[in-house]
């Protein structure tokens, strides 16, 4: 009787094993999880992964310790009955059982524990590769669309407040600067037909360039910064963030408002007669796109910060 029991005791606990190991072997969600490239930012995510493993780590070593403790239980019961004075079968039958049971219940329940333990290391391990996914993508966007439009954005600012200076020094009746909407809170004014306007480059050029008012080289600037935002746009408005579709629609704007002044330019350096019509006079910069930009630029690199800064 004792062998047939310790028999099936020894088949309870191979049966536990099998199953746990097939149990293990089935696909989990870091089998399907979306591969990123390697970043800056692993090392924040491994000390994540390191942080909850440690814990899931301290609630096994608490479970095996509570079997351990039932599996003494056991024993100490064994010994009294093994020292009473009266034995039957039974419960010769019970001093060979309950080992067997209990050694084939500690072993389910510890490889349950280790298959509960592996699941939540790789859930952990597919949120960290999605959530790394997802920064690398707001990197990308911070590195290759908002960041060289914000810094071209103020170069062209720079140059055109320099240029202002310039008008404004060599014909202040003619030129001048007063409080206003612009990125600086200033506007830059020309006097036309006894009438203040708002000074545009497009409208504009025609009265400026080549006129002995030595601005020539800012506006060739000007235009040359110009050239490459007009590149970053055509190459890279795919990054533009889905909550910015007022972006994308004020990029085309800058778009025309760029072919069309690089025309004039054109045709002003080559000291060709020209005009404007009505159709170059709607191309006038678009004022919007500085805090659209600006607003993205910032945005991002919130939430980039926020998720490097350590986790309490």
């Amino acid at each position: 009787m004792k062998r047939l029991i310790q028999s099936i005791a020894i088949v309870i606990c191979f049966l536990g094993f099998s199953v746990v190991r097939v149990e293990a072997a089935k696909p989990t969600a870091a089998s399907f999880a979306v591969s990123m490239p390697a970043s800056s930012q692993e090392n924040e995510s491994q000390h994540l992964q390191v942080t909850n493993n440690q814990k899931i780590n301290f609630e096994l070593i608490v479970a095996v310790s509570k079997l351990a403790a039932a599996n003494l239980s056991v024993a100490q019961l064994i010994d009294r009955m093994d020292q009473a004075a009266y034995k039957s079968p039974w419960l010769d039958l019970a001093k060979t059982l309950l080992p067997a049971v209990l050694v084939a219940i500690i072993a389910l329940t510890g490889q349950l524990l280790m298959m509960r333990h592996q699941r939540k290391i790789n859930k952990n391990d597919a949120d960290a590769k999605i959530e790394n996914t997802y920064v690398e993508w707001q990197l990308k966007q911070l590195s290759e669309l908002y960041a060289p439009l914000r810094a071209l954005l103020w170069q062209s600012n720079i140059l055109y407040r320099q240029m202002n200076k310039v008008l404004e020094a060599a014909d202040p009746e003619r030129f001048r600067t007063i409080a206003g909407e612009d990125f600086d809170n200033q506007v830059f004014e020309i006097l036309v037909n006894d009438k203040w306007v708002r000074f545009r480059t497009v409208k504009h050029l025609v009265e400026i360039y080549g006129k002995n008012y030595g601005v020539e080289p800012y506006f060739d600037d000007v235009v040359a910064v110009g050239e490459r935002m007009a590149n970053i746009i055509r190459e890279k408005a795919g990054y533009a963030r889905q909550e910015d579709g007022e972006l994308v629609k004020i990029m085309g704007e800058y778009l025309a408002h760029y072919f069309v002044l690089r025309r004039l330019h054109k045709q002003a350096q080559e000291k060709e007669y020209f005009e404007t019509n009505s159709a170059d006079e709607q191309a006038t910069f678009p004022a919007k796109i500085q805090n659209l930009v600006e607003n993205g630029f910032q945005d991002i690199n919130k939430r980039v910060l926020q998720w490097r800064a350590p986790q309490k």
